[in-house]
């Protein structure tokens, strides 16, 4: 067998946010097709019991609509595997006062504040508790200006792929107090790259529970694929 994994990633962020019942449509659908595993993409589409305003507003799931949701997939022979974003992709979060001191620029976490490694355990936390995977897809990807608005201010200019190698280390620490394995979008690291870093170099300073996954989508030339 090729692969262990047969999936399909539902986005439930953008635009709106798919109902539970529709949920269970696609969990029905994908499984009698011979499917096993649905990444739920929630930026912040998710209820997080101390955060109020973390997706307030925006239709977000209930721990409990998760927990049903988790327990129907296992009942079909599906993995339900909760996909987050742990450093961008998080622009809704920061029209409440109460993001301000994790917002480095543009829809990206501040790294290397406390408060939001406390977000972030409150993420994580809420996925050991909803979901029967240990796998977490903490996305971090097209994380352009990562370092480069607070950040900066606050600390100067650094090495950016110091600084992401610093955020990736920080929340595999986390990640272990819940027995979770990580996967991740590498595609910051080739950004990176292209700018002077070697993406070997990198490989050797990933955390054991963290895997990457190849996601680059820009390109147009087919050698460009092959070589990376």
């Amino acid at each position: 067998m090729a692969f262990q994994r047969l999936g399909l990633m539902m986005d439930c962020s953008r635009n709106a946010v798919m109902k539970k019942e529709t949920v269970k449509k696609w969990v029905d659908l994908l499984s009698q097709m011979g499917y096993n595993t649905l990444m739920l993409y929630t930026e912040d589409t998710y209820e997080i019991k101390n955060q109020p305003y973390f997706g307030y507003l925006r239709g977000r799931y209930t721990q409990e609509e998760l927990k049903d949701l988790d327990e129907y997939a296992a009942a079909h022979g599906m993995e339900l595997i909760p996909c987050i974003q742990t450093l961008a992709h998080l622009r809704t979060i920061f029209r409440w006062p109460e993001y301000a001191d994790v917002h480095d620029c543009h829809d990206i976490l501040l790294v290397g504040e406390e408060k939001t490694y406390q977000l972030i355990d409150d993420m994580l936390r809420t996925c050991a508790e909803c979901f029967q995977s240990r796998t977490v897809n903490v996305g971090m990807d097209e994380a352009m200006f990562m370092g480069l608005g607070r950040y900066l201010q606050k600390n100067g200019y650094e090495n950016r792929t110091d600084i992401l190698l610093r955020h990736v280390k920080k929340v595999a620490e986390i990640a272990k107090k819940y027995g979770q394995q990580l996967i991740m979008w590498g595609d910051m690291f080739f950004y990176l790259a292209e700018r002077g870093y070697s993406v070997e170099d990198v490989q050797k300073e990933i955390p054991e529970n963290v895997q990457l996954i190849y996601w680059d989508y820009n390109a147009t030339n087919l050698q460009h694929y092959r070589d990376k």
